[in-house]
């Protein structure tokens, strides 16, 4: 009688959902395990098949032998932006100048007079004829409307003269501090070229989303990252759009976990923070993002060496950093997000940028390592730098198909010696750092399998094997995109794994990224869960 009744009470409970048949991979498992249980939104066992976990009300999905992974995690999004150009001319994949020019004159004619010609992602890096775009190739295409268009990096852009005029822009028009308007060598006429804080100058003049407009785009962000298999972000808004989360979280349509980074500075993040309506788990402002510099495809990087490719009028070009960011200004704020518990993330890219960040978060924390505190980028870095990461205990969120794109002209813009340290994911893990991996969307696909592509293969958008040297395992990149991302936003121990205990987030693929020779454009989630429930696709 005891027997039966200590059985009883270790009996357990039938699952809500359970997988069968599966090829399942976690960061921690074994071995692949072949069926998962699911009870009240939480995994509660992986392993070999268990029928005691079956009950008359299970539902019971055979996976086929299809390999199941943790929902992958983007540690670098901008979901706004994101949704927002799902509807705007993009443009990265126009072949010269000619396309360039005539997709802009399709896309005008597609909308009302006055207004605004939005969008971009262009680059000219694969193109035939290298050159950069101007205010003339577009003007006479525009229908008088004003355009501006981001490069694929979002640290320079092409106004025309419209967007110009409204802007006040003018040969007399000084270079604001920390940006660069680019003028005509012979006449000092604008190009149309505004690099970094120069973009502010035509940005203010376009009219804002209103909020309907920007809750639509980011519901619209969370049906992108989903087909793509993304389940969680940390997310990068400005601070005046936290009111939309708020009221996604208040009509229950979110899709998508968000660990939240606006930019806007320390003080103001922690004041908004303070009124934020969130909810544990599901959307939460974690920390502010600051900016140390610009982009390499845009020549603002900050680096310590001048690049290689300056125009003779600029032979000393370095690249420069963002204002009130190295005379003791971002210092300040690092201070400011301690006393706030926020985590500061911050955008760096040139290796002089990733030299001044790591001091100065020596400096700002006395307990730097337990802040967790998030380099952005890490792209080009001081080979003495590399095993600071792990000493330090600062974490290197790299994108990782951004090397595919910038692999076409990382070369002939710092030199061969320098590209050696650049996106240095397995330099940085063996010396004992931690990676996590995201997308930089829409700058490039929220597609996680193009980023493990890039990070396995060293693969470039020009068909090239780039610094392979730094190609990580499969195992290694999935990790990038699940437990190691789920440590950067303080989600270790609750996404991340497939594991007992942890939200039920988890992808099902139609093919496997651990076959012999992976077609990675082709992988797609065949069926993604949020918290033990199916998502539509």
């Amino acid at each position: 009688m005891l027997a039966l009744v200590a059985a009883l009470v270790v009996a357990p409970a039938p699952a809500d959902l359970v997988i069968e048949n599966a090829k399942i991979w976690s960061d921690g498992l074994p071995h692949f395990a072949s069926f998962l249980a699911v009870k009240d939104g939480k995994f509660t066992y992986i392993g070999e098949t268990e029928k005691n976990l079956i009950g008359p009300n299970t539902q019971r999905i055979d996976a086929q032998g299809r390999t199941i992974l943790p929902g992958m995690i983007d540690s670098h999004t901008h979901m706004i932006g994101g949704g927002l150009d799902l509807s705007r001319l993009i443009l990265r994949e126009a072949k010269d100048k000619a396309d360039f020019i005539q997709r802009i004159e399709s896309y005008a004619k597609t909308l009302k007079p006055g207004q605004w010609i939005l969008g971009g992602q262009w680059s000219v890096e694969s193109w035939p004829v290298q050159e950069t775009p101007r205010k003339e190739w577009v003007d006479g295409v525009s229908g008088g409307r004003p355009l501006y268009l981001e490069r694929m990096d979002g640290h320079s852009g092409l106004a025309n003269s419209e967007a110009l005029r409204l802007a006040g822009i003018t040969k007399d028009t000084p270079n604001p501090a920390g940006g660069v308007i680019d003028k005509d060598p012979n006449t000092g006429e604008p190009t149309g070229i505004l690099r970094e804080t120069a973009q502010g100058l035509v940005g203010r003049r376009i009219p804002d989303p209103s909020p309907d407009e920007l809750l639509a785009a980011l519901k619209a962000a969370m049906k992108e990252a989903n087909r793509h298999g993304v389940t969680a972000v940390s997310d990068i808004p400005g601070v005046s759009d936290l009111g939309v989360y708020e009221r996604l979280l208040a009509e229950g349509a979110q899709t998508v976990r968000f660990a939240l980074y606006p930019t806007g500075g320390a003080t103001s993040v922690a004041a908004r923070a303070k009124t934020f309506k969130g909810k544990s788990g599901s959307i939460t402002v974690k920390g502010f993002k600051a900016y140390m510099d610009g982009s390499l495809g845009s020549r603002t990087a900050y680096m310590r060496a001048p690049f290689d490719d300056n125009e003779p009028a600029r032979k000393d070009w370095k690249g420069l950093p963002m204002p009130n960011m190295i005379d003791g200004g971002y210092e300040a704020q690092c201070r400011t997000a301690q006393a706030a518990g926020l985590q500061a993330i911050c955008h760096a890219i040139g290796d002089e940028a990733n030299h001044q960040l790591l001091n100065i978060l020596q400096r700002a924390y006395p307990n730097l390592r337990s802040a967790r505190c998030r380099d952005e980028h890490t792209q080009h870095v001081l080979p003495a730098d590399i095993p600071r990461f792990a000493s330090l205990g600062v974490i290197a969120s790299i994108q990782p198909y951004h090397k595919s794109d910038d692999a076409r002209y990382a070369e002939a813009r710092i030199g061969v010696e320098r590209c050696r340290s650049s996106y240095a994911f397995k330099s940085i893990l063996d010396a004992g750092g931690i990676v996590v991996f995201g997308s930089d969307w829409p700058v490039v696909s929220i597609n996680p399998f193009l980023g493990v592509e890039a990070a396995v293969t060293g693969k470039t958008l020009d068909g090239r094997f780039w610094m392979t040297q730094e190609n990580l395992t499969v195992s290694e990149a999935l990790r990038c995109y699940t437990s190691r991302a789920a440590y950067a936003m303080f989600m270790e121990n609750e996404i991340g794994k497939i594991a007992p205990g942890f939200r039920a987030d988890f992808i099902m693929l139609n093919e496997s990224p651990f076959a012999a020779k992976p077609n990675w454009e082709r992988i797609r989630p065949v069926k993604v869960f949020v918290e033990g429930k199916e998502m539509r696709l």
